[in-house]
């Protein structure tokens, strides 16, 4: 380092004009640099979430979690992969090398779910596959509290403080967490059930088919001036109306 010492005392204005086109240098590159406070980057996380109705935790991580794990562990440049199940639900989290094609990855995942279906239980919804996105987090969080009970308070939080914030300018998406939506429950008389020949499968397909609003097509006037819009109207709108719901 002597030399640049003895350089800049014989040449001083040398020394100078070298500093001055450094520094000079130093401002552009600054200028043209890529620097973002919130720069978008991909990472290359995939989750997958898979519901059952009804199912205990054990019975997802046995019949749902264990499956999904053989068939998502085939996949190229897996680092971690960690799973949670617990009751009617079941969670896949899957992280791969940071040089992995996140978008890639992501249908890559979905190609060994679809080749999974068919060893998970068929009155299962297809398991949802998605990448994660830091982007996507919620940036507010808001708590409704109430001296009512929580299904109308859940009613209220869904039809009306969701619907108005949803429109509101800028907002992406509005979701639920938490809450008790309104749900009817079934006891089975057991004793009747073996006297009529009835399994519990029989009465839970009686109310799928009976219980629900199907379209039957659409009827014209014969000017063909108006269409109406025809439905099966067969919805149980009262709880104690599933008790005249023919089994069989």
């Amino acid at each position: 380092m002597m030399w640049l010492v003895d350089i800049s005392i014989r040449r001083a204005v040398f020394a100078v004009m070298l500093i001055a086109s450094l520094v000079g240098l130093g401002l552009m590159s600054m200028g043209r640099l890529g620097v973002d406070l919130f720069p978008d980057v991909e990472f290359p996380y995939v989750n997958v979430t898979a519901t059952l109705d009804g199912a205990s935790a054990e019975t997802m991580e046995s019949e749902v979690t264990d499956i999904l794990e053989e068939y998502i562990n085939t996949i190229d440049g897996i680092e971690t992969l960690q799973s949670f199940s617990s009751e009617g639900r079941a969670q896949i989290l899957i992280e791969f090398n940071l040089s992995s094609n996140a978008r890639e990855k992501v249908q890559d995942v979905r190609d060994k779910v679809q080749v999974a279906l068919a060893e998970l239980p068929p009155d299962m919804d297809p398991p949802i596959v998605d990448k994660v996105d830091p982007d996507a987090a919620p940036i507010i969080s808001v708590m409704i509290a109430g001296d009512v009970p929580i299904a109308e308070l859940t009613a209220f939080a869904d039809d009306v403080a969701k619907e108005s914030l949803q429109r509101l300018d800028g907002v992406g998406a509005v979701k639920l967490v938490g809450g008790r939506e309104r749900a009817v429950r079934i006891w089975l008389d057991n004793e009747r059930l073996r006297a009529f020949g009835v399994t519990a499968d029989d009465v839970r397909r009686a109310i799928q088919s009976e219980h629900a609003e199907l379209p039957g097509g659409r009827l014209e006037t014969a000017a063909r001036t108006r269409e109406f819009g025809v439905k099966t109207v067969a919805e149980v709108t009262r709880a104690n109306g599933f008790a005249d719901l023919p089994v069989a």
